[in-house]
């Protein structure tokens, strides 16, 4: 009784701010985000991890951005796993650059949500021959609603090979999530995110951002002891 007043509790509070935040947004944005997620499992711990996103601006500029991902993923265990990979974008709005990362992530299970922590290194390599290396930090909460799954997050950049400046921007985020079918996930997502030159001079852009993201995951035919999980 007392978890089941708890999640109501919590339900109660957070939703109302949901829609406040999102609602005072939702027609406002700069940019919308199209973004697909595709997790092809190649054992109980292996998987490729790829997606494909697509921006395009509606601010005085306009133009758009592309990026496409891959990269290979292993569990360690129900809770934690690494990811390490190769990217690329570019666009009227996007320098050319590749880009590769590394990810770690751990989920931490609580009665009524779930905590999320990604730390996730990057070195950007663009055609200018600039090279960059930069730090995410990406912790998150998700809960049940009667809507779907909320999750509420935020993401600093840190961009560790410049002297001048610590935090280079910083996401603040909330999404809502229902299952489409047993395999595919779609997420409706505002983000605000805001860049700083140096941190005490405040911020120097603001865009906020509409995010479309479906997320599916494909299981091969189980035919060898490769998918098969151990027995312990």
């Amino acid at each position: 009784m007392n978890t089941i007043f708890q999640k109501s509790k919590i339900k109660n509070i957070l939703l109302p701010l949901f829609f406040i935040f999102f609602a005072s947004d939702l027609f406002g944005q700069d940019i919308l985000w199209l973004h697909y997620f595709n997790r092809y499992k190649l054992s109980y711990k292996f998987s490729i991890d790829s997606d494909i996103g697509y921006r395009q601006y509606f601010d005085d500029n306009g133009g758009t951005r592309g990026q496409i991902r891959s990269g290979l993923r292993y569990d360690v265990s129900d809770r934690f796993y690494v990811r390490g990979g190769l990217m690329y974008v570019n666009g009227s709005r996007a320098n050319e650059e590749l880009r590769f990362y590394q990810d770690f992530v751990y989920n931490i299970p609580f009665n009524v949500f779930t905590l999320t922590q990604r730390i996730r290194f990057e070195e950007q390599f663009f055609d200018s021959d600039k090279k960059n290396y930069r730090l995410r930090y990406n912790p998150s909460i998700k809960f049940s609603t009667f809507f779907g799954y909320c999750t509420l997050g935020c993401e600093p950049f840190s961009t560790l090979n410049d002297k001048n400046s610590k935090i280079s921007s910083n996401r603040i985020y909330i999404g809502l999530t229902r299952r489409a079918y047993k395999n595919i996930l779609v997420t409706l997502q505002y983000i605000n995110e805001r860049s700083y030159s140096i941190p005490t001079e405040g911020y120097i852009n603001e865009s906020n951002m509409i995010r479309v993201k479906i997320s599916h995951v494909i299981h091969p035919l189980k035919t060898g002891p490769l998918f098969k999980r151990k027995s312990v």
